[in-house]
């Protein structure tokens, strides 16, 4: 007895005091410590780029710089700048409203110089998530680009009608900000006889009529329109054979068994040479035949205040290939 007693006594001595335990997972967390998390995580979001060097106090220092402008991107819940320094895409969060403003309307290829500084930003829909980035505070384009315009391509997209994914179309709709009178003829005068994903519908008056993505984002009402009509045959005035062309209007719709589509649309402009240059990959499709063809389409027009000619069209060869229409075919097995 006088040994157990002498153990526990021992053992009670050498057990610290309840208000010295520390629970586990709970570690002191230095103001060191602290400082090098709030450092490492600032180096883990600022851009991989020797452009945008570390700064040590991020926060507090306005940088300029001056890089080559491609485009916006507001489908998130922060609208980003992207741009390209030495080969280099760059990412800014901005603030403006280029729609509305000119002065911020850059096209690609404009060199624009910027102000910006590092900031932080919460994450929509978790308030506790904060990420750093690089914030521009002001823009100024220093001079034009003349580099091609991507108009339009083609993504692969959910459709909830058919509850499976398919190729869309995708239209710049920035560049439609600025996009000028001849630039939407030129535009409009390919798109004039080439499906670009059109479908019956009804206008404001209830007539049967064929909307086509082309059209309808060159503000031109729908196909075969007054207003799509009167606005080429305005602007091809003084070019009889595009004249020619117009007198008469196809409608071609999606579900036509033979049908023609872009598969891409760049166009630039050179206000020098007063020329419009509209580069086309379109594809074709025969549907009872299954069978589908290809090419490239290259078409310089001229303009003027009032008018466009189509000066110079070049059309690559055709390719042609076999498709095969049932996407549950079994290769391995004839069709029935």
């Amino acid at each position: 007895m006088k040994y157990q007693l002498i153990l526990f006594l021992l053992t009670l001595s050498a057990c610290p005091h309840r208000g010295d335990l520390k629970t586990a997972g709970e570690p002191e967390i230095t103001e060191r410590e602290t400082r090098d998390t709030l450092e490492t995580k600032q180096g883990q979001n600022q851009l991989d780029s020797t452009i945008l060097p570390y700064d040590p106090k991020p926060f507090a220092k306005i940088q300029t710089d001056t890089i080559e402008f491609i485009d916006y991107n507001d489908d998130f819940d922060y609208r980003n700048l992207i741009g390209q320094k030495n080969g280099k895409n760059l990412s800014f969060v901005y603030h403006w409203d280029w729609t509305e403003n000119q002065e911020y309307n850059f096209r690609p290829g404009d060199l624009i110089l910027i102000e910006w500084k590092m900031d932080s930003i919460r994450m929509a829909g978790d308030e506790e998530v904060v990420n750093v980035v690089q914030r521009v505070l002001d823009a100024k384009k220093i001079s034009s680009g003349n580099l091609p315009i991507q108009f339009l391509t083609r993504e692969d997209r959910y459709d909830e009608s058919v509850k499976a994914i398919v190729s869309t179309m995708v239209i710049n709709q920035s560049y439609l900000h600025n996009i000028s009178p001849p630039e939407r003829a030129a535009l409009g005068y390919i798109a004039f006889d080439i499906g670009n994903e059109c479908e019956w519908g009804y206008d404001s008056e209830g007539n049967r009529a064929l909307f086509c993505q082309i059209v309808t984002a060159l503000n031109l009402d729908y196909q075969c329109s007054d207003t799509q009509l009167a606005f080429l045959r305005t602007w091809f005035s003084k070019d009889s054979v595009a004249f020619g062309k117009l007198k008469s209007c196809p409608t071609i719709p999606n579900s036509a068994t033979i049908q023609s589509s872009f598969d891409e649309i760049l166009i630039q402009k050179d206000e020098s040479n007063n020329t419009i240059t509209v580069q086309s990959k379109i594809t074709g499709i025969n549907m009872r035949e299954s069978k589908s063809w290809s090419w490239s389409q290259a078409d310089l027009f001229e303009f003027g205040k009032d008018h466009i000619m189509l000066v110079d069209s070049k059309k690559t060869d055709l390719t042609e290939h076999e498709i095969d229409l049932n996407p549950d075919h079994d290769a391995n097995n004839d069709l029935r």
